[in-house]
């Protein structure tokens, strides 16, 4: 709904209140009260030079649809204007007309967050008008301006958090871990999720599946500690790079003076294996950590 007004110089103030006045005993609010605030503003503005019309707040020029648009929200058939509490369904219980007025309003909502003009601005007192009027239930007005002041409330936290407070870096990995956990748990699988520091030169989130998982809460008969595993990869990789050692010490220059190409393959073997045993060790620190080990859930 778009409703236009305009008071000139030359309308006379009671002129103004008799179409104001003629505008309400006819039910339309909304149109008087344009009307209103048009010649309001016009005794404000003669002092004021004229303002291109560009330079007009937005908000005044946002294009409503008719009221009715609204499924509660009927026009008058007989005396213009809007019947704002109409079509309501009914309920078979307190709970359902809680409903009711919950998704009502919430319809309410999104309209007058599409469509904010001024018009719209006081939709919600003629709608409570109406509720009283018409007979709304107590659910139907509980429901309703629950709703509504839950987004109030949104907003006026909104309006006076002029400065929040930082959060604290721990507080934040620990939001994003459970966020993350909980995600996990949705796969319905038994995962598990890693996540390395920034620049550590390592992807910065590792998934996998493994026969365990950490669990900081785990009964001590069920905890398993895994730590000799990784001790027993460190044993290994020394294992290794003694070998490795001893094959560089070696001779690889045959009695006739030929290479002993066999001897450089197995020392180039022992070189990979003591790379991918370096790894392996780096990553197998994790189970080297105060964290106690369970079996993880049985899908």
């Amino acid at each position: 709904m778009i409703a236009t007004a305009k008071a000139t110089d030359e309308t006379a103030p009671a002129n103004v209140l008799a179409q104001v006045a003629s505008l309400l005993r006819s039910g339309d609010v909304q149109t008087a009260l344009v009307l209103s605030e048009a010649a309001l503003e016009t005794e404000e503005g003669r002092a004021e030079p004229a303002l291109d019309d560009r330079d007009v707040d937005a908000e005044r020029t946002i294009a409503s649809p008719p009221l009715n648009t609204l499924s509660f929200i009927e026009k008058r058939a007989v005396g213009g204007g809007y019947n704002y509490w109409a079509n309501v369904p009914p309920a078979a219980s307190y709970t359902e007309e809680c409903e009711i007025g919950q998704r009502l309003a919430e319809e309410f909502i999104q309209f007058i967050g599409a469509y904010h003009n001024y018009g719209n601005a006081t939709l919600l007192g003629s709608i409570v008008v109406d509720m009283e009027k018409n007979g709304a239930g107590r659910g139907h007005k509980i429901g309703f301006l629950n709703t509504i002041n839950k987004y109030a409330m949104g907003g006026a936290y909104l309006k006076h958090a002029t400065e929040l407070e930082p959060e604290h870096p721990w507080q934040k990995c620990r939001r994003l871990g459970r966020a993350l956990a909980e995600a996990l748990k949705d796969t319905g699988e038994d995962q598990f999720g890693y996540v390395a520091p920034a620049e550590s030169g390592s992807p910065t989130v590792f998934f996998g599946h493994l026969d365990y998982s950490p669990f900081t809460q785990a009964t001590l008969d069920r905890a398993q500690d895994f730590s000799a595993i990784f001790y027993d990869l460190v044993n290994l990789v020394e294992l290794a790079e003694a070998a490795l050692d001893i094959l560089r010490d070696l001779d690889y220059t045959r009695a006739d003076g030929t290479r002993n190409t066999e001897l450089d393959r197995v020392s180039g073997l022992q070189h990979v294996l003591c790379s991918n045993l370096g790894r392996l060790r780096e990553t197998a620190a994790i189970l080297d950590g105060p964290t106690s080990w369970v079996p993880a859930r049985s899908v």
